[in-house]
C-alpha cells in the first residue's frame, strides 16, 4: 500500500471551497455530466445533518419518529437516482465500520435501504490503518473528470471541501477507492454484531 497517496496530500494541492452551500454548488455539473460511475467513500461513524427532520428526530432520541420521517426526508433524492438509473450510471458507496455501531449508523442503515432500492451499491469493511494513513477524508469521484474531498468538523458537520480536477490526483483517489472496495462486502452481508 506504499504506492497509495493520502487524501491529505491531495487536499494540500487542491482549491478549497468554504461552507457546505458553496462546496455543494459545484456538484450540480458533476451529477449532470457523469457518464459512467460515481464512487463515494464515507469514513466517519457519525455525521451531523441539520435541517433534516428525520435526523433531528434521531438527535432527540426518537428513533421511531426518525424512521417515520425518512421517506419524506429522502424524497428529494428520487429524481436524482432516477436520472442515474436512466443513464446507467454505476453509483458505489463504501464505508468502514467500527462495532458496536453508532445510533447514527443504525439510522443510516435505513437510509441505505432507500439508496439500494434506487440503484446504489453499498459496501462495508472493517476499519483499518488504511483510514489513519491514506483515507483520512470522505470523497466522491465522478468518472475520471472531477472529485470532491469533504471537510468535516469533529462533530461530523460539513465545513466545505476541496475540488479535485488534477487527473493524477483523481487517479490516486480511484486507486485508494479500489483498495477499499476490494476489502469490502455488500452492506447486507456485513456482520454488524
Amino acid at each position: 500500500m506504499h504506492s497509495l497517496t493520502s487524501t491529505i496530500t491531495i487536499t494540500t494541492q487542491s482549491p478549497y471551497q468554504p461552507g457546505a452551500a458553496q462546496f455543494f454548488s459545484f456538484f450540480s455539473d458533476a451529477w449532470s455530466d457523469v457518464r459512467g460511475q460515481i464512487l463515494k467513500l464515507e469514513t466517519r461513524q457519525t455525521y451531523c445533518e441539520p435541517g433534516n427532520p428525520s435526523y433531528e428526530a434521531l438527535e432527540r432520541g426518537d428513533f421511531d419518529k426518525a424512521l417515520e420521517l425518512l421517506p419524506q426526508a429522502r424524497s428529494e433524492d428520487v429524481a436524482l437516482y432516477a436520472s442515474l438509473t436512466r443513464r446507467r450510471i454505476d453509483f458505489i458507496r463504501c464505508r468502514p465500520i467500527i462495532t458496536p455501531i453508532t445510533e447514527y449508523l443504525r439510522w443510516e442503515l435505513e437510509c441505505y435501504k432507500f439508496n439500494a432500492d434506487h440503484g446504489e451499491r453499498i459496501y462495508f469493511l472493517d476499519r483499518s490503518d488504511l483510514f489513519d494513513e491514506y483515507a483520512l477524508h470522505d470523497f466522491m469521484v465522478f468518472d475520471r473528470h472531477v472529485a470532491f474531498i469533504h471537510d468535516y468538523s469533529t462533530r461530523g458537520e460539513l465545513r466545505g471541501g476541496w475540488i479535485v480536477k488534477d487527473t493524477a490526483h483523481i487517479d490516486s483517489l480511484l486507486a485508494l477507492f479500489s483498495v477499499i472496495k476490494a476489502a469490502s462486502v455488500h452492506y447486507l452481508t456485513y456482520r454488524l454484531e
